[in-house]
């Protein structure tokens, strides 16, 4: 596999197949397009609600750590903070610079697998990352640090492609500064990392340059990296900013005696809370529904594996290590968390695509060479079948929950499919509303804009759809199960800080079910029996506003935590957090009235405001 970059044949931009690319970019658009629809279309209200918020408040000044707890790690955060200056306090902004960056992506994925496998095989490559890309089972509603990952991921490899290929040194500095931006989305962005620094090294193996060509890349690769970092520390100083919200944090306190958590308490204490079984089935279930780019990168793997073996393998065969790697890691990092959301998915959809060029372009390249094609057409069409009816569901529904193997059905008992592109363009044409949604517009019309709410649980886009800041820089929360009693205590000290600083003139309490999903909600007010316990009645409002009722709830619920047999089990720690969560609702009880349910959502108003002027 002995090549030379210096002799690599550069590409000529007037051999660049312009019409096939235009082509390819209007079918490309198809499922680009659906996807975008879908997400300019939907309001998202978990984790881009909470991306928006806190790069609201920190653009109107509050200081991170301080006034604004932010969860968004500072990449996220960034971009959030450039759509929100330009477009407003709404999503819009962050799903449009979404969008810009994943066009952009697409087409340094096209054009470096076209430099290295033909235009068949880098068009169809290109087509299959948007398709999955863009698939409602996985894509969830814009604005998704996976997302953004990806793309910086996609740019820094194709990049260091275009070096390989015999660019200029340049782009070994641009792929570093590009890739840097990775993990500041989401720690799995090391994947290409990892992948790109590898096959920097192994270049002398492949016998493409020297141990001394290979050193100065991967300095090239940690300079990038420093330009575009640096900046990004530099702000973060001026701001004062913690060191937790820093990039790469957490590798600098391995090697420097900076204080904090060297191990993620996210990932090591849910890890505690879940049988990794259930795990299994759900990681298999989810590789089942992207079964082709899975299949497509396999067999890429084995093609070259045979071509090494029987000693037919070219130079450009060593980039299937660089998309190997890259693809064997995304599927490999899917297992470290034990909460497995749909949008975990997303990246091996990329790596899978450039890695399964390589399998088109052997391909394409044979079906050109063969002197009889008959039978590499039989193969083709037979290919082209099989992918269509394995990726089918994709467009026209799954039938069972990849999360929880439940199968779907509809109101008569049917099985009906789900979160496939036709389900989903379904949903969002009947522009239907969310409960979140009426809480949200039912706040804005009764408050002022000076005025301060607080939504408890995992549903920060209420604030943003309500164009509400929140009383407490703990303005949203979904680690109540898991974070320990002690933080909890903390944020609770912290919130009711908040509350006696400036009340909110509204509560609303989510009732929402967090991970690891079987305990029994922690709710600001207790209101209804969701685990259907004998020992605690249902009820369809709030209890009675007294001292009395809320102490024999207090005193039942806690006995019923540490001695029903479906709780007893989770030992003494969700009693110990129903505790901790007494004082905000003593506080609630002396401050606040029961106003409405709205669907699972609970609404308290603070008891001295004006309630004249209240609107449905």
């Amino acid at each position: 596999m002995k090549s030379s970059s210096k002799s690599a044949t550069v590409l000529q931009p007037a051999r660049f197949p312009w019409v096939f690319f235009l082509v390819l970019a209007v079918v490309t658009a198809i499922p680009f397009g659906f996807g975008k629809y879908f997400e300019l279309n939907t309001k998202g209200p978990f984790d881009s609600g909470a991306y928006v918020y806190s790069a609201k408040h920190i653009l109107d000044g509050a200081k991170m750590g301080v006034d604004e707890k932010v969860t968004a790690r500072m990449g996220t955060l960034l971009v959030n903070m450039l759509g929100v200056r330009l477009f407003g306090f709404s999503e819009l902004g962050p799903k449009l610079v979404q969008m810009c960056l994943q066009i952009t992506a697409l087409v340094f994925m096209f054009v470096a697998l076209y430099r290295l496998w033909g235009k068949w095989a880098a068009g169809l490559s290109t087509f299959m990352a948007a398709f999955y890309l863009s698939a409602p089972v996985i894509a969830k509603f814009g604005n998704v640090k996976e997302q953004y990952m990806i793309a910086f991921m996609v740019v820094g490899v194709s990049c260091y492609v275009f070096r390989q290929l015999g660019g200029r040194w340049w782009w070994t500095l641009a792929a570093g500064a590009v890739l840097a931006w990775g993990p500041m989305f989401k720690q799995t962005g090391l994947s290409a990392i990892g992948a790109v620094g590898l096959f920097a090294l192994m270049q002398p193996v492949f016998k493409n340059g020297t141990w001394k060509q290979a050193g100065c890349d991967v300095l090239l690769l940690v300079a990038g990296a420093a330009l575009s970092l640096t900046p990004v520390y530099l702000w973060l100083a001026m701001e004062k900013a913690p060191f937790e919200y820093y990039p790469y944090a957490k590798i600098i306190r391995l090697v420097l005696p900076v204080g904090g958590e060297r191990v993620s308490a996210y990932i090591a204490k849910g890890r505690q809370l879940v049988d990794m079984k259930d795990v299994a089935g759900r990681v298999f279930r989810y590789y089942g529904i992207l079964i082709v780019p899975i299949l497509l990168a396999l067999g890429s793997i084995v093609c070259s594996g045979i071509r090494l073996v029987s000693k037919k393998a070219i130079a450009r065969d060593r980039f299937v290590v660089l998309f190997g790697v890259w693809w064997i890691l995304d599927m490999a990092f899917i297992w470290i968390s034990p909460r497995s959301y749909e949008q975990y998915y997303l990246p091996l959809n990329a790596s899978a695509a450039m890695l399964g060029a390589f399998v088109l372009g052997a391909y394409f390249s044979q079906l050109k060479s063969a002197s009889f094609k008959i039978p590499w057409v039989v193969l083709g069409g037979i290919g082209v079948v099989l992918m269509i009816a394995l990726s089918s569901q994709v467009v026209f529904g799954i039938p069972k929950s990849p999360h929880s193997g439940t199968v779907y059905k509809d109101q008569t008992g049917q099985t009906s499919p789900r979160n496939g592109y036709v389900q989903r363009y379904r949903e969002v044409k009947s522009n239907g509303v969310g409960p979140w949604e009426s809480v949200a517009a039912y706040v804005n019309k009764n408050t002022e804009p000076e005025d301060r709410i607080y939504v408890w649980g995992w549903y920060p886009g209420v604030y943003v759809q309500a164009q509400r800041m929140s009383a407490s820089a703990h303005a949203f929360t979904s680690e109540m199960h898991v974070k320990p009693v002690t933080r909890l205590q903390e944020d609770v000290e912290d919130i009711l800080a908040g509350f006696r600083k400036q009340p909110p003139k509204y509560v609303v309490d989510s009732h929402k079910l967090h991970f690891p999903w079987n305990r029994p909600v922690l709710e600001v007010w207790p209101v209804q029996n969701r685990l259907k316990i004998p020992a605690w009645p249902e009820r369809s409002e709030a209890l009675p506003a007294t001292k009395a009722a809320l102490d024999q709830y207090d005193a039942t619920w806690s006995r019923v935590l540490t001695t029903h047999p479906q709780l007893k089990a989770f030992g003494e720690d969700e009693a110990q957090r129903f505790e901790a969560m007494r004082p905000l609702r003593e506080f609630m009880l002396e401050h606040y009235v029961f106003v409405r349910r709205m669907g699972q959502f609970s609404v308290f108003r603070l008891k001295s405001s004006d309630s004249g002027r209240e609107t449905n």
